[in-house]
């Protein structure tokens, strides 16, 4: 007789077999052959919250909050397959347990097509990815209608197999004496035995396991040594630092000044993506079209073209006053109005320019912005090929605008005749993206301490300050709370599109605790603004603020 199981014991098998599922399932996504449920509903989850909402988790937590929010998912996944392994054993169970001419094996296999088709046809299409995710942005094999919903049904197989082996070691998985009877007697007329069926129908299984999941993982390694190939972890040196003003050579400013080009490895990343999207450069090629025509291109065919390279300074739109979503690069690729050009696209009505990416991200900028000098496609960072996580192979660079406007992992580029609202833009974030002038103080650190009695007296301040393509033309301190102002000395930036190093010999004249103000200006005159506001919509305001305390 079949010995029935508690909702206790039920339901930890179901998570239990969950959770190998879910493993199998994550690895499998990596490869890039089928999407992972709770990665595309947490996606979809952030992407319906207000941004308002979402800006102080990025804030908090940065790349992590995603992460964040993906255990979370998972957990609720596994807590779902618990609740399928009590279903399997009060509902379904009973239920099959008539079918004689099943193994109790094959009852198991069975059930593995209820909670596929759960994940199939409710969680994936409440995503935003279709039917079990086959146009899921993850998905990089052209066969993805049918290697997803496969790959999906052998991470439900591995479900039930967990199931098995778990029934079975507690004693609870049984074959009644006339299912082997029913067996036996079919086997002696041709049909193959319960061990053989069993044997074969387990070894498809793991074979198809391992087929799809050694792919998934050679596909990752592949994906891996590109990106190490390109990660140029090389460091910023010091820039031009022997035509610097002398204060630039103290070595209390030498994390500042060596940092002034930003290494691939410490540049910030904000994406929409909790994985990067992993591009095979044999595949993937870039369609630009226009209201009527289209071009193709490889990434051969981009490098064949004249190629510029500038160094150009990024910042996040939600970056804090003195914060730390900002750095600076070389890029190298071909100038968006050659491209545009070199396809033969006329620009006749035009008003904006829209970059389409590999992960279903968009976002549009007029053509007027598109079509100047320093506006281009990259597909190298200081002098390696593009890292994956900063949009490998292609991604765009455009000066004067926050980051969220310089698409990566560019897979098309279209001329359209009206305002473009992107993916940013379409959660409140503001269109023309216009960055805010603002001054950064990075050495000394807030709170830190300072004696008088050392370096003759003098507390070195130095930091940036940054104003998109506009420049900067001055930097100031105050130690009165901006009542008064002193100027900074400048360094010679690197170009006209990066940030621009600054220092202040300071000699207090007492001890005490200090709050230190910083403010620029940039090339045109305008004066950094002392109001403070949030980084939403439009971008951080106010003064740089520290506190210095001066000791004897």
């Amino acid at each position: 007789m079949n010995q029935g199981a508690s909702t206790s014991f039920a339901f930890k098998s179901g998570a239990m077999g969950g959770i190998v599922a879910l493993i199998f399932s994550f690895i499998v996504r990596l490869g890039g052959f089928a999407p992972f449920a709770p990665e595309m509903a947490i996606e979809k989850f952030i992407s319906i919250i207000p941004a308002s909402l979402e800006q102080p988790m990025v804030q908090a937590f940065g790349d992590t909050a995603g992460l964040l929010g993906l255990a979370i998912a998972s957990i609720v996944a596994v807590l779902l397959f618990g609740a399928f392994g009590v279903l399997f054993e009060k509902v379904y169970s009973p239920w099959i347990i008539r079918y004689r001419r099943l193994t109790r094996t094959e009852q198991f296999l069975i059930y593995s097509i209820f909670p596929w088709l759960f994940f199939g046809l409710i969680i994936f299409p409440l995503s935003g990815t279709y039917f079990f995710g086959v146009n899921a942005p993850v998905l990089y094999s052209q066969y993805a209608e049918i290697l997803s919903p496969v790959a999906l049904l052998f991470s439900q197989l591995l479900f039930s197999l967990v199931l098995i082996s778990i029934y079975k070691s507690a004693g609870i998985f049984e074959s009644s004496m006339t299912q082997t009877s029913v067996l036996e007697n079919k086997t002696q007329q041709g049909i193959l035995s319960p061990a053989r069926r069993v044997f074969i129908e387990r070894s498809a299984i793991i074979v198809g396991v391992a087929i799809l999941g050694l792919t998934s993982i050679g596909s990752l390694l592949s994906s891996a040594a590109t990106s190490l190939s390109a990660s140029g972890s090389r460091a910023g040196s010091s820039y031009e630092l022997s035509q610097a003003p002398p204060v630039f050579q103290d070595k209390r400013l030498s994390s500042l000044v060596d940092s002034e080009i930003t290494s691939n490895d410490n540049f910030y990343r904000v994406a929409i993506d909790l994985f990067d999207p992993s591009v095979n450069p044999n595949t993937w090629n870039l369609q630009v079209s226009g209201s009527s025509n289209s071009k193709s291109y490889t990434l051969d065919d981009l490098k064949s073209l004249p190629n510029v390279s500038q160094y150009t300074t990024f910042e996040c739109v939600s970056n804090l006053v003195n914060g730390n979503l900002i750095s600076n690069a070389k890029w190298t690729g071909i100038k968006i109005s050659d491209l545009l050009s070199n396809a033969g696209l006329s620009t006749s009505g035009v008003q904006y320019v829209v970059f389409y990416s590999v992960d279903g991200y968009s976002v549009g900028i007029p053509l007027s912005r598109a079509l100047m000098s320093d506006s281009i496609l990259a597909y190298q960072m200081n002098d390696a090929d593009l890292p994956q996580k900063h949009g490998y192979p292609l991604r765009a660079v455009i000066p004067g605008l926050y980051g969220m406007m310089s698409g990566k992992w560019v897979t098309k580029i279209a001329l359209v005749d009206s305002f473009y609202n992107g993916y940013w833009q379409t959660r409140g974030y503001t269109a023309t993206a216009t960055i805010n002038t603002l001054a950064f103080i990075i050495v000394p650190g807030d709170g830190s301490t300072a004696s008088i009695s050392q370096n003759n007296g003098s507390v070195l301040l130095g930091g940036y300050a940054f104003a998109g393509d506009r420049g900067i033309s001055k930097v100031e301190v105050s130690f009165d709370q901006g009542q008064t102002w002193q100027a900074a000395t400048l360094k010679n930036p690197i170009s006209n599109l990066t940030w621009t190093l600054w220092a202040f010999n300071w000699f207090p004249a007492k001890t005490g605790s200090y709050l230190v103000y910083a403010r620029a200006t940039d090339g045109n005159g305008q004066v950094q603004t002392a109001a403070q506001t949030s980084p939403y919509p439009n971008g951080a305001t106010g003064y740089a603020m520290i506190t210095i305390n001066v000791t004897s």
